[in-house]
C-alpha cells in the first residue's frame, strides 16, 4: 500500500465513533481523528461536510490506542492533552499535577463526553505504519499536528493551567486526584 492508498483509507466516509471503536482489532495501523465544532481548523473531510482533520497517528494495536489512550486519559494521550488545552474554558477543565499534568476524573469524563459527541475516527491496518506516518501526515496536513501550531500552544496552555509543580512529600503515598 502506498501513501496515496493510506490517505484514501483514512479519508473514507465517517461512521459513528462507537461503531468504529467496536470494529477495531489488535492490528497495527494508522488512525485519523476528525472533528466537528472543534476550536481548530484543519483540512475538510472529502465526503462528510462539517468535519475537519485533527490528527493522524500510528498504533501498535489500534484498539488499545483508541480505548486505552485517546478515549481514556490525558496522561497517556497527546490528543487528549491538546484538546484539553483548547477546551479548558469551554469545559471548565482544571489540570493538576500527579506524576505529570493530568485531569481529575470528573474533568476526564467531561472531555471524553465532548470527544464522543464531536469526533469521528478512520483507521487503516498497516504493518508499515511507522514508515508511512510522516508521509501520510504531510499529505493530509492535520490541524493538530503535535509538532506544529496550534497544538504546541494548546499543550503549553494545558501544562500551564496546572500551575507550578508541587514538591511531593515522599513519605505520603501517591494517589491519583
Amino acid at each position: 500500500m502506498t501513501v496515496t492508498d493510506a490517505v484514501a483509507a483514512l479519508s473514507a466516509p465517517l461512521a459513528p465513533l462507537d461503531e468504529t471503536v467496536a470494529s477495531l482489532g489488535r492490528d497495527p495501523g494508522l488512525v485519523a481523528w476528525w472533528a466537528t465544532g472543534a476550536p481548530v481548523s484543519g483540512p475538510a473531510h472529502p465526503v462528510d461536510d462539517g468535519w475537519v482533520l485533527l490528527e493522524v497517528g500510528d498504533a501498535t494495536m489500534l484498539r488499545n490506542r483508541v480505548t486505552r489512550q485517546d478515549l481514556y486519559r490525558t496522561g497517556v494521550s497527546t490528543l487528549r492533552r491538546t484538546l484539553a488545552g483548547l477546551l479548558l474554558d469551554d469545559l471548565g477543565l482544571a489540570p493538576t499535577w500527579a506524576a505529570e499534568v493530568i485531569l481529575p476524573r470528573a474533568d476526564e469524563d467531561r472531555l471524553t463526553e465532548w470527544m464522543r459527541a464531536h469526533l469521528r475516527l478512520t483507521v487503516t491496518v498497516r504493518e508499515d505504519r511507522k514508515l508511512l506516518l510522516g508521509p501520510v501526515r504531510d499529505a493530509m496536513a492535520p490541524g493538530l499536528r503535535d509538532d506544529r501550531e496550534p497544538a504546541r500552544s494548546a499543550l503549553a496552555r494545558f501544562d500551564a493551567a496546572a500551575g507550578e509543580r508541587p514538591v511531593r512529600d515522599p513519605s505520603v503515598p501517591f494517589r491519583r486526584p
